[in-house]
């Protein structure tokens, strides 16, 4: 246990991964600036349609850095599982706020019995939680 938790510990300080993981984040956070000056520019000609297709996008594109990230983690340390990536946690926790679960790509359930979907997220609101992201994530 002792030798495989060094081990981890090791890796997840070692440079590589740790430049690896700033330079993915800060792409990330490039890419979602981008999306706040589009939204910004275009959120009261946005649809409900567009702005959901928007916030899709924006968690695919997500989900493939964290995706880079485990992989490099991978490549480096075979005999243990990643640790939690900043990415995906922070969008996780940032828009469930707004109704949206960042892993299914889509708006939440609600309910228990009859289930059914949460409201779509307004631009603003959107807007509201990538700034928060890009906060985060810096």
């Amino acid at each position: 246990f002792w030798l495989k938790f060094a081990t981890r510990e090791a890796a997840m300080t070692s440079p590589c991964y740790e430049d690896e993981e700033r330079r993915i984040r800060l792409e990330c956070v490039e890419y979602l600036q981008e999306q706040i000056q589009y939204l910004r520019r275009e959120q009261e000609n946005m649809s409900t349609s567009q702005t959901s297709d928007l916030v899709r996008d924006m968690c695919q594109k997500a989900g493939d850095y964290a995706t880079e990230l485990s992989d490099i983690w991978g490549r480096n340390n075979s005999a243990s599982t990643a640790p939690p990536i900043l990415i995906e946690t922070v969008l996780e926790d940032e828009l469930g706020k707004i109704g949206w679960d960042f892993h299914a790509n889509r708006v939440q359930m609600v309910g228990t019995c009859c289930a059914g979907f949460a409201k779509p997220p307004s631009p603003s609101q959107v807007l509201n939680v990538l700034t928060a992201v890009c906060a985060r994530l810096k």
